[in-house]
């Protein structure tokens, strides 16, 4: 019997509609409570919509995670297109509870359809397009005729090498989402360190931290150049909110003259941004093996 896969991944994966559409990859909404006001992220509100409300509100909005039904959802479409296989990519399972839900749902789909559509489902322990241009390659694989062992072990074999490093120009809202204490905020901005953090490994830890925010770029380029494999092969990503377009630019000329064959730029979504802040910047890249 020749096999038929479904992929779909969750919004925070920060796959544009096109994308999905192109790919024919399906979207579960992580949702973002707003006041009074309730928004399903990819749906309802685009990332640069979400940045505006950042910048905004005093308060800050709280994400949750995908609805239950969103899940069966899934599972239900693909069953009904005689899939024989499902996979799906979600966000780090140690920052959100989608993962663990997405389990649940499937046991419980299993209990009433049987287990004859295969369902894996891998915690990718990355955010953002980190992972999301992994199920995009796997879909590149599936367009291909590639068979549903392929495919995972190439999901987790990219997952294994891609990593980011991300700045802040602002300490705000890292204040507010309780990464950083109050009193280091403040002395952090009285000082001008901006904080450098790896996000790999199913975290997102601060390494180092540099003086002034016209050192914040070189420092991300020169990190990721000095640990991406064969970087003239590959294509950096250059991952933003809402940053000036000087500052972009200037990181993709950075980017290209460190090595990398190309550069793409990716707006940052609701997972990173409601801890970050708006004022964020990120490198992705495919690491070496002995980094």
């Amino acid at each position: 019997m020749s096999e038929k896969i479904w992929l779909f991944s969750d919004s925070t994966s920060d796959i544009t509609h096109e994308e999905a559409e192109r790919w024919n990859i399906g979207i579960v909404p992580l949702r973002v409570n707003v006041g009074e006001t309730t928004y399903r992220e990819f749906y309802d509100i685009t990332p640069e919509e979400y940045w505006d409300i950042l910048e905004r509100e005093q308060e800050l909005p709280s994400t949750t995670q995908v609805a239950m039904e969103s899940f069966a959802e899934q599972y239900r479409m693909a069953k009904e297109a005689g899939c024989t296989h499902c996979i799906g990519l979600l966000i780090n399972g140690k920052g959100s509870g989608t993962y663990q839900t997405s389990c649940i749902i499937r046991d419980m789909f299993y209990e009433e359809h049987g287990t004859d559509m295969k369902i894996e489902l891998i915690d990718s322990e990355k955010y953002a397009y980190l992972y999301g241009s992994v199920i995009i390659e796997a879909a590149k694989l599936r367009e291909n005729g590639a068979s549903f062992d392929t495919i995972v072990a190439d999901i987790k074999d990219r997952l294994s090498r891609i990593r980011a490093y991300l700045g802040v120009y602002n300490l705000k809202h890292l204040r507010k989402s309780g990464r950083i204490s109050g009193g280091a905020a403040f002395v952090g901005d009285a000082l001008g360190m901006k904080p450098v953090m790896l996000v790999d490994n199913a975290s997102v830890d601060v390494v180092m931290k540099v003086r002034g925010e016209k050192n914040l770029v070189p420092k991300l380029v020169e990190l990721a150049a000095a640990e991406a494999e064969h970087p003239e092969k590959q294509t950096a990503f250059l991952f933003h909110a809402k940053v000036e377009e000087e500052r972009l630019a200037d990181a993709e000329q950075r980017l290209l003259a460190a090595g990398f064959g190309g550069v793409m730029r990716r707006p940052l979504g609701m997972a990173v941004t409601t801890n970050t802040g708006p004022l964020s910047i990120a490198v992705g890249f495919y690491r070496r093996s002995d980094v």
